[in-house]
């Protein structure tokens, strides 16, 4: 069991320095309306402050796909997250602005059928995230996780998938349990609204730990 970790909604330099020491796959830059909103000017800072080993993640919703691709192709990123209602039109659209690209598409989930509607995009990864009426993402709420069995049995998880949603050092393992291609941890790793170093480090310790099992 070899799980990924991506560390989501980097705002300040030093979270960056919290990243760089604590070694995730990937990280996350908001470029979606939310309170983690960062700017291009900060994201491309970021990238060069990040280490070339970390692969920089950019979540968007519904924007316009030659701004997605501008992202990609100037290497601010170097994968982009759909947290919208992209669909398979828009998908083809910006790969053809962006070849080669990598894609996550992320499923909202409160049902069986959330994970059914992306399931057969040709994203490159899927990304399970609990649903909220308020925020695309980043809620620090848990989705029923029993939907994931459900999902595998009508083989509709057949391509890498993220969890997402309420992820933390707590239930981590139970996380793990799922058989995810890897965890996305946001407001778990953060405290009063910033990010916490110890709990970023903290976390990819313990999924590291899982994977070395």
């Amino acid at each position: 069991m070899n799980i990924k970790v991506k560390l989501c909604g980097m705002m300040r330099d030093c979270d960056i320095d919290y990243a760089n020491e604590a070694m995730p796959d990937y990280v996350g830059f908001i470029f979606a309306d939310t309170r983690r909103r960062i700017s291009r000017e900060q994201a491309r800072s970021f990238r060069g402050q990040l280490k070339k080993e970390i692969t920089a993640v950019g979540v968007f919703v519904d924007e316009s796909p030659e701004i997605v691709a501008g992202y990609l192709n100037d290497g601010i990123i170097e994968i982009a997250q759909l947290h919208g209602a992209e669909d398979e039109f828009y998908i083809e659209r910006l790969r053809a602005l962006a070849p080669g690209a990598k894609l996550i598409k992320a499923a909202r989930v409160k049902s069986t059928e959330d994970i059914r509607k992306v399931a057969n995009l040709s994203a490159d990864y899927l990304l399970l995230d609990a649903m909220s009426a308020v925020t695309p993402g980043g809620t620090g709420s848990l989705f029923d996780w029993s939907l994931i069995d459900e999902a595998k049995t009508s083989k509709l998880l057949d391509k890498p998938w993220f969890l997402a949603g309420g992820i933390c050092a707590d239930n981590i393992p139970q996380a793990a349990l799922q058989e995810p291609y890897g965890l996305d941890i946001s407001s778990g790793i953060e405290t009063d609204g910033a990010k916490d170093r110890e709990k970023m480090i903290e976390v990819v310790r313990s999924i590291r730990r899982l994977s070395n099992v």
